[in-house]
C-alpha cells in the first residue's frame, strides 16, 4: 500500500525533529519523495492540524492470556491498544501459568504471532511462578526466548537476598529489572493510601512507605550489581527522590508513571470506589504534583498504563475484597494531553518522548523513529480535540476505567503498524481521499 500522510506535524524525538511536512509510506516502510508515491495509486489523508509520531510504546500491560481470558486476551488487548496509538507494548509474566520458562513465553509468542494486531514485546519472571523464591533459569530463557524484561510485576521479591542474585543474574545476560516494588511488611494490608480519606472510608491504608522502602532496596542493589532496575508506576514523592539521587551517582535506575497517578488523588476513591482502586494506590495532592514535576524534568522518562482489566461482577465488590487495577490503553494520551499538555507543564514533544524514547531505552528496543528505510509504526493524533471519554466503547473486554465521562482534550485518530492501519477513528476515515 502507498500512503501519503500531508500537512501534518512531525514529531519524531528519536531524531530530533518537530516540523510540519508531508510524509510518504510505500509496502510498510517509510520513504523518500512524497511527490513520486502521490504519482502512483496511493491513499492521501489530509491531516492538517494533526500530529505524527513514532508508534508509541507501552512498556506495562496485564493481557490476561493465559488463564484470564474472560478479563482480556492478546486480541481484544492489542486492539485497545491500537485504539490508544501504541505500535509496541510490555507484557507482563502475572498470567495462568506465569511466564516462568522458556515453554511457557515459547507458547505466548505463538500467540501474540497468531491474534495481535501490534508488537508484543514479553517479559519473564523472576522467580518460578513469580513465588518470590526459587530464580527461573534466566540465561536459558535469555538465550531460547525474545523477551526484553525479567519482573514478578505485582510480587515484589521481599528476600534481598533473593532479589540480589536475580540482579546480579540480569546484569550478567543484560536484561532489566522491572519491579513493582512493595515492602508486605509495611503495607499491612492496606487497600488504598493511608490518609484522611482511607480514614473517612473505615478501610485499612497502606502508608508510602511501602514503596518507598522497596525503591531504596533496589537502589541499593542496583549499586552493588549495576543491574539496570526500573521502577514500575512509581507514586510517592520518597520513591521519586530515591530515583533522583540514583540518576545523579549515575545509576542505571529509570522509572515510569502511571496517567492515573499524574490525575487522580487519594480523594478520588471516596467518589469513584473501586473504579479508583489500583496498587500502588493513589496517593496525595503533594505525591501526584512531585510526580508531574518528575516526569516533567525527566527523572520520570516513562509514561505507561499499567493496563489491567478486571471482569464488572469483581470490581462490584466490597472495596476491601475487590481487585486492584484500571484499563488506560485508550485513555493515556487524551488523559496526558489534558493533564500536562494543556496546563503547559510539559511540551507535546516531551510527552511523546515519554510514550517513545524512555520506554525503547529502557528496553533496549532499536526505533529508528521517522525516517527513510525504517518501519511505518506511526501514531496520529489531534490534540486540539475536546471530547468525553466513554468507557463503554473501549475495544478492552473490560470497562473499569476511572475516567468515564470525564472531559478530556485530545485524541487518537490514527495507527499505523508496518504502513497498515491497525486503528482508524472516523474522523480519520472522512480525511482520506483515494487517488
Amino acid at each position: 500500500m502507498n500512503l501519503v500522510l500531508q500537512n501534518a506535524r512531525v514529531i519524531d524525538p528519536y531524531n530530533n525533529v518537530d516540523e510540519v511536512r508531508d510524509l510518504a509510506v510505500s509496502d510498510g516502510v517509510i520513504v523518500d519523495g512524497g511527490k513520486a508515491v502521490c504519482a502512483q495509486a496511493a491513499t492521501v489523508v489530509n491531516l492538517a492540524g494533526c500530529v505524527i509520531t513514532p508508534g508509541l510504546i507501552d512498556m506495562h500491560v496485564h493481557f490476561r492470556e493465559p488463564g484470564f481470558c474472560y478479563k482480556e486476551d492478546i486480541a481484544t488487548g492489542t486492539a485497545a491498544a491500537a485504539a490508544g496509538g501504541f505500535t509496541t507494548v510490555l507484557m507482563m509474566p502475572n498470567t495462568a501459568p506465569a511466564l516462568d520458562s522458556v515453554e511457557q513465553i515459547r507458547a505466548v509468542r505463538r500467540r501474540v504471532d497468531e491474534t495481535a494486531v501490534i508488537d508484543v514485546r514479553i517479559s519473564a519472571c523472576l522467580t518460578k511462578n513469580r513465588g518470590g523464591v526459587d530464580l527461573v533459569d534466566i540465561e536459558q530463557i535469555r538465550k531460547q526466548t525474545d523477551i526484553v524484561a525479567l519482573t514478578d510485576d505485582g510480587d515484589c521479591i521481599q528476600d534481598t537476598e533473593v532479589m540480589r542474585n536475580a540482579m546480579r543474574r540480569a546484569a550478567a545476560v543484560d536484561l532489566p529489572v522491572v519491579d513493582h516494588c512493595e515492602d508486605r511488611e509495611v503495607m499491612s494490608g492496606g487497600v488504598m493510601r493511608r490518609c484522611a480519606s482511607s480514614a473517612c472510608l473505615d478501610v485499612p491504608g497502606m502508608p508510602g512507605e511501602t514503596e518507598s522502602r522497596m525503591v531504596a532496596r533496589n537502589v541499593a542493589l542496583c549499586r552493588e550489581t549495576g543491574c539496570h532496575i526500573h521502577i514500575q508506576h512509581i507514586s510517592y514523592v520518597a520513591s521519586i527522590e530515591h530515583v533522583r539521587e540514583a540518576q545523579r551517582e549515575g545509576l542505571p535506575v529509570t522509572a515510569e508513571v502511571s496517567p492515573h497517578h499524574l490525575t487522580l488523588t487519594a480523594e478520588d476513591v471516596e467518589v469513584l470506589g473501586t473504579g479508583a482502586k489500583m496498587n500502588p494506590p493513589l496517593g496525595t495532592s503533594e505525591d501526584r504534583e512531585a510526580l508531574i514535576s518528575a516526569v516533567a524534568d525527566g527523572t520520570i522518562s516513562v509514561i505507561a498504563t499499567d493496563h489491567a482489566p478486571h471482569a464488572p461482577k469483581e470490581k462490584a465488590r466490597a472495596f476491601v475484597d475487590a481487585p486492584f487495577g484500571v484499563i488506560g490503553l485508550e485513555t493515556a494520551i487524551p488523559i496526558c494531553l489534558t493533564a500536562l499538555y494543556a496546563t503547559g507543564r510539559m511540551t507535546l514533544a516531551d510527552i511523546i518522548t515519554r510514550f517513545t524514547v524512555g520506554p525503547a531505552s529502557v528496553l533496549g528496543l532499536e526505533c529508528r523513529g521517522i525516517v527513510p528505510g525504517a518501519a511505518a509504526d506511526l501514531t496520529i493524533l489531534n490534540p486540539d480535540f475536546n471530547g468525553i471519554i466513554d468507557a463503554t466503547t473501549s475495544l478492552s473486554k473490560c470497562r473499569n476505567s476511572p475516567f468515564h465521562n470525564r472531559s478530556v482534550s485530545g485524541k487518537i485518530i490514527g495507527t499505523l503498524k508496518d504502513g497498515n492501519w491497525v486503528y482508524r477513528s472516523d474522523s480519520l476515515c472522512g480525511a482520506i481521499g483515494e487517488k
